[in-house]
C-alpha cells in the first residue's frame, strides 16, 4: 500500500497563498526606499493639487471683486481702467471675458478689437458670443462694410437672438423682396425689445404703402 497521501486542492491554493504573500514581503523589504519614495512624490502631488485649488479660488474671488469695483465706479477712465486690469490679470478667466465686453461699451474707439477678443475667449458664453457678434455686425453695417456684417450674422446665434439678427440681415438685403422676407422672419422671431419690433414694423409698412 503506498503511503503517499494526496494533497488538498485547499492545501495547494494556502501554499501559493503563503507563497505569494512571502514574495509580496520580501518586495517591500527590498524596495522600501523606493516605497517611501513613492509615498513622497504621492504626498507633494496631493498637496500641489490641493494648493492650486486653493489658489485658483483666491484669484477667482479676487478677478470678481476688482470686476465689481469696475462695473460699480461712475468715472469713465477709472472704470475703464479698472477693467483693463480685470481683462489683463485674469485673461483666463470668465470675468476677463466679461470685461471686455463691458470695455467694448466704455472704451469705444476700440470697441471692435474687444468684441474680437471677447468672440475668441475661451471662458465666454455662448450668449456672450452671440450679444457680441451682433454687436459687430451692426458696427460693420453703419461702417458701410456689408461684407464683413454679412459673414457675422451668417453664423449661429440663440433663439433669443434671432429676432435681431433677422433685422440687421434686413438692412443689409440686396433687393426689396429678401428684405421683406428678412423682416417677416424677424417679426415671427421670438423677442422681448418693443422698440426693435416697432422698427421692423415700421419698414414693413413703407413697403405695402
Amino acid at each position: 500500500m503506498s503511503d503517499d497521501i494526496p494533497v488538498k486542492d485547499s492545501d495547494i491554493e494556502e501554499l501559493k497563498r503563503e507563497m505569494r504573500s512571502a514574495q509580496w514581503t520580501n518586495w517591500v523589504e527590498a524596495n522600501q526606499k523606493l516605497l517611501m519614495g513613492a509615498a513622497a512624490a504621492l504626498l507633494v502631488v496631493l498637496l500641489a493639487a490641493g494648493f492650486w485649488i486653493e489658489q485658483d479660488r483666491a484669484h477667482s474671488a479676487t478677478a470678481a471683486t476688482v470686476y465689481q469695483q469696475a462695473v460699480s465706479e461712475a468715472d469713465v477712465s477709472k472704470k475703464q481702467l479698472l477693467l483693463q486690469n480685470v481683462s489683463r490679470d485674469f485673461s483666463s478667466s470668465s470675468y476677463g471675458a466679461l470685461a471686455l465686453m463691458q470695455l467694448a461699451g466704455v472704451d469705444t474707439a476700440n470697441a471692435e478689437v474687444h468684441l474680437n477678443a471677447l468672440i475668441a475667449h475661451a471662458k465666454a458664453m455662448p450668449e456672450w458670443v452671440w450679444q457680441a457678434r451682433i454687436d459687430l455686425a451692426e458696427m460693420k453695417i453703419a461702417a458701410g462694410d456689408h461684407a464683413a456684417a454679412q459673414a457675422l450674422l451668417d453664423q449661429k446665434v440663440g433663439n433669443q437672438y434671432q429676432q435681431i439678427r433677422y433685422f440687421l440681415l434686413a438692412q443689409i438685403a440686396t433687393d426689396e423682396t429678401q428684405k421683406q422676407a428678412y423682416l417677416q422672419k424677424a417679426l415671427d422671431a421670438a423677442g422681448v425689445d418693443a422698440g426693435l419690433k416697432e422698427k421692423i414694423e415700421s419698414q414693413m409698412n413703407k413697403k405695402t404703402s
